[in-house]
């Protein structure tokens, strides 16, 4: 389903050219709209820097606006016409897609260094999901006019565009075999878990660490599933010595016997 904006979801982000509008102005406009949990940089905080595809793009720097946003602040809403491309230079960010019944499919979890609304800026196409918060991050806002100008001149950074755009499509594959290709709620969480093990897992004397800041909800949206199915799923992998749960944090004890039953 294609949202509208402005219906159900309010999105935290105040349009504007770096410059464009006076710090004042810029949090008058906030107020307006009902825009929370956003912060402009004013210029003097010092930053890590934004490791993107796009870090090397020649006059980058003139045009972005940055921004900090508080968890749950939602980018673009699909079906959203796109104003630019969202640079995730710190924290998380959840991708979805949501049915005409409201079922919320969440897709996969971006991390620092994507690029979010990628592919509407560059086609001029409506965004084809929603993008929102998992914790606090700071993105770096492109117009999309200007991030067309700055790559017709320096087609060089196309490359680097293009392995983007296929990294997030291996991506979106690899969800697809997740949740297609299980045989049982079981096997596509173990999957999930396994995954996670690879990509940003801890290890630490309880086992590896998955800091996910996801709730059962949100877990459940990335497997179908429903959140008491989760809850349930997470219960029985304690009773059985494969994780342990800490809050959101949960530790894989057993990722042998985690991955005979994700099929691995």
């Amino acid at each position: 389903m294609q949202r509208a904006l402005g219906t159900s979801i309010a999105p935290c982000w105040v349009e504007a050219s770096k410059g464009n509008f006076p710090k004042a102005r810029t949090k008058q406009m906030s107020r307006e709209n009902g825009l929370g949990g956003s912060e402009q940089s004013n210029g003097f905080v010092e930053h890590v820097p934004c490791v993107s595809a796009l870090s090397q793009l020649r006059g980058l720097d003139a045009v972005k606006l940055t921004r900090y946003h508080s968890r749950g602040c939602v980018l673009f809403v699909e079906g959203q016409m796109p104003r630019g491309v969202y640079i995730l230079c710190e924290g998380r960010a959840k991708i979805s897609i949501t049915s005409p019944e409201g079922k919320t499919l969440l897709l996969r979890i971006a991390h620092a260094g994507e690029l979010l609304g990628l592919n509407g800026a560059l086609t001029g196409q409506p965004h084809s999901a929603t993008v929102q918060t998992l914790e606090r991050c700071r993105i770096d806002f492109v117009p999309r006019a200007e991030l067309l100008r700055l790559l017709d001149r320096d087609k060089r950074i196309y490359a680097e565009v293009a392995q983007a755009l296929s990294r997030k499509l291996n991506s979106v594959v690899d969800h697809a075999r997740l949740l297609f290709l299980s045989q049982s709620a079981a096997e596509k969480l173990a999957r999930l878990m396994v995954r996670w093990c690879d990509q940003n897992g801890k290890r630490t004397s309880q086992g590896i660490q998955l800091a996910t800041g996801l709730t059962h909800e949100e877990i459940a949206q990335m497997i179908c599933t429903s959140r008491e199915t989760v809850t349930r799923l997470l219960n029985d992998f304690k009773r059985q010595h494969l994780v342990s749960l800490v809050g959101t944090t949960i530790f894989i004890r057993n990722r042998k016997a985690l991955e005979a039953l994700a099929g691995s």
